[in-house]
């Protein structure tokens, strides 16, 4: 009896050695994933900050990897283009529908593409690559710093803030159109244009920071970006004072999604 409780132990120790070789080798996986999603997002060392424009970010995944992105392009001397996303869903499968997004945006994003076009052909690849199980939400939006204009299409996202630096006033770039890859084809995709003739801030985020809830439970919304973002001081600043109020970190059981920020000043 002894022998045999030996030999019993010992197989189930060569179990357990082997379950936890496996955990081991999935967390590797998962860290390496993790790294290499942050290589799709863009260095804030790199974003520009010059007399013209003014560009951070913030990203932390809810997982070790995560359904949001954001970005920023320069597609010609003049024009610059800037988008944040989120996939329907968390973790490893919404993690991959996005890296997949990020190439195909990148290839088709160009200075002249018509917002229209791009928004249809960026469906097509997400319904085929989804099989129609995920769609994706998107603000996307092009800025020609020569004449001032700024288009955009909301593809069901979480509505941007604009802010007047000079006055502090404050309104949404709302919803123009249906989510990428929730229909077969999408219906009208309703562009906007708006003149920026004056400094202003426009903060993008995912319903990750504006679904967090206040002591009362109810989502905060908008109402922390508007309260630290309508000043003159720097948007890194902004945005550091907000992740501080909100305690946004990981380890925080507080959040329940990834959450993403992106915020340009327009000199």
């Amino acid at each position: 009896q002894t022998i045999s409780s030996i030999i019993v132990v010992a197989i189930e120790n060569q179990r357990l050695f082997r379950e936890s070789l496996r955990q081991e080798a999935l967390r590797k996986e998962l860290e390496l994933a993790a790294r290499m999603q942050m290589m799709l997002i863009p260095d804030n060392k790199k974003l520009p900050a010059n007399d013209k424009i003014r560009v951070q970010g913030f990203y932390i995944p809810h997982y070790e990897v995560g359904g949001d992105y954001y970005d920023f392009l320069t597609l010609s001397d003049t024009t610059v283009g800037f988008c944040i996303a989120d996939v329907s869903g968390k973790g490893m499968s919404a993690a991959l529908l996005m890296s997949n997004f990020q190439a195909s945006l990148r290839v088709l994003f160009t200075a002249n593409v018509d917002l229209d076009v791009l928004l249809r052909k960026l469906n097509t690849v997400v319904v085929l690559n989804s099989s129609g199980e995920c769609f994706i939400t998107l603000f996307i939006a092009r800025f020609n710093m020569k004449t001032r204009v700024l288009e955009y299409v909301n593809a069901a996202h979480t509505p941007p803030v604009i802010i007047d630096v000079m006055s502090g006033t404050s309104s949404m770039l709302r919803q123009s159109c249906v989510g990428v890859g929730m229909l077969d084809e999408m219906p009208q995709v309703g562009k906007e244009k708006i003149s920026v003739t004056r400094p202003t801030k426009i903060i993008c985020y995912t319903d990750g920071l504006s679904e967090l809830t206040d002591d009362n439970g109810n989502f905060i919304g908008a109402s922390t970006v508007v309260k630290h973002f309508p000043n003159s001081r720097p948007i890194s600043e902004n945005i550091a004072a907000l992740i501080d109020e909100l305690d946004i970190r990981a380890g925080n059981p507080d959040l329940f999604d990834d959450v993403s920020i992106l915020a340009l000043e327009i000199m």
